[in-house]
């Protein structure tokens, strides 16, 4: 719960919210808070993921922070799923998951 001494709200991993996340943030950026908001922009296939579109549509700033490229060491703007799940949400770390920027994540 917010209260009347809130001035920054902090998510994580917000492509894991539903659209709902939109109005809160929303609403708490017309009472004065600050909301930063941390999430990957696309899911493992490329395409846009959960409210991250929307969210970075209304923000005032985007900062877009970027790992490097395991295959050719430049920057990274994909996470490459090296687990042959097909689920949307698979949770892991280095053994499911490798930065790849755009000319070696086309090449898989």
């Amino acid at each position: 719960m917010v209260g009347d001494d809130t001035s920054v709200v902090g998510i994580d991993e917000a492509q894991f919210f539903d659209d709902g996340l939109i109005d809160v943030c929303t609403t708490l950026a017309g009472l004065g808070i600050r909301v930063i908001i941390a999430g990957l922009d696309m899911d493992f296939l490329g395409n846009p993921f959960g409210p991250m579109p929307q969210l970075m549509a209304i923000a005032e700033e985007v900062t877009k922070v970027h790992a490097i490229c395991v295959e050719c060491g430049d920057l990274a703007h994909f996470s490459h799923r090296t687990s042959l799940n097909e689920s949307l949400v698979l949770l892991g770390e280095k053994d499911v998951y490798e930065p790849l920027c755009r000319n070696c994540f086309k090449g898989k």
